[in-house]
C-alpha cells in the first residue's frame, strides 16, 4: 500500500491520523510517516485498514443494518 492509498482509505472512513492510529495501535507518528510516504507501509497495517474499510462501508448500508439488527437485537 503506498501512502496515497492510505490516506484515501483513512478519509473514506473520516478518521484523522490520531483516530486511525488508535484503531490501528499504532503511534501517530507511524500513521503521519505513512501518509507522507516516509515510511513503507507494513503489509499487516495495510491489511488491518483495508478490512476494517471493507467492513466500514458494509455496515454504512442500511440494508445490511438492518440486517443486523435484526440478527442481534431481534427488534426489527
Amino acid at each position: 500500500m503506498n501512502s496515497k492509498r492510505l490516506i484515501q482509505l483513512r478519509d473514506l472512513v473520516g478518521y484523522d491520523d490520531e483516530r486511525l492510529s488508535r484503531m490501528l495501535g499504532i503511534p501517530v507518528s507511524e500513521v503521519v510517516d505513512f501518509g507522507l510516504g516516509r515510511k513503507p507501509v507494513p503489509e499487516s497495517i495495510a491489511s488491518q485498514l483495508e478490512q476494517f474499510v471493507d467492513w466500514a462501508s458494509e455496515v454504512g448500508n442500511t440494508t445490511v443494518k438492518k440486517e443486523l439488527a435484526q440478527k442481534h437485537l431481534s427488534t426489527v
